[in-house]
């Protein structure tokens, strides 16, 4: 009668360690590939962001500023303008008074304020001023362009800061860039408004 060795299956302590080597290898190879790939994208990621979140603020903003109006106590829609802020008066929400609007550039940040009216005469008390940032890593300073320009009613660049009774219409230049040492480069988003309840002929 022959007897058989029975043959043992399984992986020896050898195979199992190399086994696990070489999968530890590859993971850590997939890993620092998605780490790569994330680093390399994270600011193009946030650019898109930011860009958006910039897109939707410059749009709600020329439509309000196309809606200016003269102020519940009847000053000029434009109550200033410079460079880098415009303040006027626009009914923004359902009620039937005008909001006194005000966009700055508070350091990298574009920023809105907003005032309501209060009392009879209608005052616009600057303590009741409510701010929120529409915009982040804005660059127009270090890119030497101004964020407004005004033109008058035949059309003409008006010097800053203008006659605001002059303004008839407001070109915008915002420039977003969330690491200027990192590609991609700026993104400059441009609209324009007329200023429709003064309009005459532009």
């Amino acid at each position: 009668m022959i007897m058989r060795k029975k043959i043992k299956s399984g992986f020896t302590l050898v195979e199992t360690i190399v086994y696990i080597a070489l999968f530890g290898l590859v993971f850590i190879a997939i890993m620092n590939a998605i780490l790569t790939f994330y680093q390399s994208n994270r600011f193009t990621l946030e650019q898109m962001s930011q860009l958006d979140s910039a897109r939707k603020g410059v749009a709600a903003m020329v439509q309000e500023l196309r809606e200016a109006d003269y102020s519940a106590s009847g000053t000029y829609p434009i109550e200033f303008a410079d460079s880098n802020t415009i303040t006027f008066y626009a009914n923004i929400d359902a009620d039937p008074e005008t909001e006194r609007m005000r966009y700055f550039l508070s350091g990298n940040d574009f920023r809105r304020g907003v005032i309501q009216p209060v009392g009879s005469p209608a005052t616009y008390p600057l303590g009741n001023e409510v701010v929120a940032t529409t915009s982040q890593y804005v660059r127009n300073v270090e890119q030497g362009v101004s964020i407004f320009q005004y033109y008058d009613t035949n059309g003409n660049l008006m010097a800053v800061p203008p006659i605001t009774i002059n303004v008839r219409y407001v070109r915008v230049n915002l420039i977003v860039n969330v690491n200027p040492a990192t590609m991609p480069n700026e993104f400059t988003l441009r609209s324009s408004a007329t200023i429709r309840n003064v309009k005459s002929n532009l």
